[in-house]
């Protein structure tokens, strides 16, 4: 019999260890006193409402961390709009401080942004946030002063352009007569 189904390795009750799907255990298989299929739900039943009491204990528990977390942002970060307001305010104000030392610079040092770097910004801005205009000026001036290399270099304004032709001449040639001839004036000279 060694075709039979029932005989083969792996399908007789000796095979399956307790407990596995499909075996039913010693009580199950002698059947326990007043269990029946409205044992088995009431098994279920509480079983359901364990399971759900503590997943509202954890929800519970969940919300309180929430709270607390948010209660101890709000403590580091600060939510007082006055204190923002005066953050926001003195970044805008140090950026118009830096534009205004910008053009300040812009004619006198030969790279503006030397003034940015060597000069101290915030001590620049007035009080309530204005730009004191006077201070700017002689923070420049004091600048070019104190470091005469970082200046634009003074040129002589009548070489700064060099010659344009206009002006009195010398001596007066005579316009070329073609534009074949001004062009072998050009290249002689």
């Amino acid at each position: 019999m060694a075709d039979d189904p029932q005989n083969t390795p792996g399908n007789g009750p000796e095979d399956k260890p307790e407990g596995a799907p499909g075996t039913a255990t010693g009580s199950e298989r002698q059947g326990e006193a007043g269990k029946g299929p409205e044992g088995d739900q009431a098994d279920a039943v509480k079983e359901a409402e364990t399971a759900r009491a503590a997943a509202e204990k954890r929800a519970t528990d969940a919300e309180q961390e929430a709270a607390r977390l948010r209660r101890s942002n709000a403590a580091t970060k600060g939510t007082d709009l006055d204190a923002l307001r005066a953050e926001v305010r003195a970044e805008f104000t140090e950026a118009l401080v830096r534009a205004e030392l910008r053009a300040a610079a812009a004619g006198r040092l030969r790279d503006p942004a030397d003034a940015l770097a060597l000069l101290d910004v915030p001590s620049l801005a007035g009080s309530g946030g204005d730009i004191d205009a006077a201070a700017v000026a002689a923070a420049v001036d004091q600048l070019v002063k104190d470091k005469p290399y970082l200046a634009v270099a003074e040129t002589d304004p009548a070489r700064s352009w060099g010659d344009v032709g206009a002006g009195p001449r010398d001596t007066a040639e005579p316009e070329p007569a073609t534009p074949l001839d001004r062009l072998r004036r050009a290249y002689d000279a």
